[in-house]
């Protein structure tokens, strides 16, 4: 199930990029009978997602995906780790928006392209946080520090004149 809300969510990202709406979300069930094989593509490289997620524009969402079980309400956050503690990271987007994150026995991590564990996290890291927002607690299922962070990713936006 990991592996679907994890294709979902980057589905969903790269849809915002190209056309600012949810629009990738029913491409992200990848249930439908008529598209088989992007799935099982994505299956055997699972490392091109974690490329979409991380060439998209978008820095923080939620998204509806289709599962085994029926639809999961699933979190995402391409930040900056500002802290650690106690099982809970905290993580600064681009925006300046911070969520916080309970890590738990079930968190995998990624750091480097390497499996690592939530013990191996550093504050400055730069972060994709994949997860479940059950009552307002976000729990995370999926932490990646790439091995290369474009300069866009971290810096802020420049303001606007009009």
């Amino acid at each position: 199930m990991n592996k679907k809300i994890l294709g979902g969510v980057s589905a969903l990202a790269v849809g915002v990029v190209g056309t600012g709406v949810y629009l990738a979300v029913p491409a992200a069930a990848g249930s439908s009978p008529s598209t088989p094989a992007p799935a099982k593509a994505a299956e055997r490289h699972p490392g091109k997602r974690v490329r979409a997620a991380r060439a998209a524009r978008g820095i923080h969402g939620q998204a509806t995906v289709r599962t085994k079980k029926g639809f999961a309400q699933v979190d995402w956050q391409r930040g900056t780790l500002t802290a650690t503690s106690g099982g809970t990271l905290s993580v600064r987007s681009a925006d300046g928006v911070t969520w916080q994150w309970k890590t738990d026995g079930n968190t995998k991590v990624r750091k480097g392209g390497a499996k690592s564990t939530v013990a191996n996290l550093a504050t400055g890291d730069f972060v994709v946080v994949l997860g479940r927002d059950a009552s307002g607690a976000r729990t995370a299922k999926r932490v990646v520090v790439p091995k290369k962070v474009p300069a866009r990713a971290t810096a802020s936006p420049a303001p606007s004149h009009s």
